[in-house]
């Protein structure tokens, strides 16, 4: 079953740090690694076209958390609060199936899921409606998470007024 939502934030990933003013090296090593989540991670994604690679750079794989933290600091900066959402879902709700040995939970709450959690804080989402029920972030997790994984998402709704009041349980 291909994950058509996956497609969809790596898309809108891409077209955001296309238009970013990162450093132009540095964009490059993101945008490679943003066209290359399903191939590095085993998702059932990658229905988009990729950007021609440049013979003469040498791309380094960077840790997809910096890579989603950068996509949700540019999606906060020009306004795109859908993919502050979208892309903090991905991070967490995918962590366990797919991106449990980039780093331990305690590293990514004390780094880069801290500062994600703060720009996600910063929004009001009382209103959004995600685009798919896998990137719905639920405050208590889901029945099938690992203790360790809802822990996780309960640490990253809490204080968290404009989550607080919606996606307290999944419906069917």
């Amino acid at each position: 079953m291909a994950l058509w939502e996956i497609d969809e934030i790596i898309i809108s990933g891409i077209e955001l740090i296309k238009q970013s003013e990162l450093e132009p090296t540095f964009k490059k090593h993101v945008l490679w690694n943003l066209e290359n989540i399903p191939e590095l991670y085993g998702f059932d994604a990658g229905m988009f076209n990729r950007t021609e690679l440049d013979i003469d750079f040498s791309y380094e794989r960077m840790n997809i958390y910096n890579v989603g933290y950068y996509v949700i600091a540019e999606a906060k900066k020009r306004g795109y609060k859908d993919l502050v959402y979208d892309w903090s879902a991905f991070l967490l709700n995918f962590r366990e199936g797919y991106f449990a040995e980039i780093a331990a939970t305690q590293e990514l709450k004390e780094g880069v899921l801290k500062q994600v959690k703060l720009i996600f804080e910063s929004l009001d989402f009382s209103d959004y409606e995600p685009i798919h029920r896998s990137l719905t972030i639920y405050q208590n997790g889901m029945d099938w998470y690992s203790e360790d994984q809802k822990a996780l998402v309960k640490w990253f709704c809490t204080n968290n007024a404009a989550i607080n009041n919606q996606n307290l349980e999944p419906s069917l």
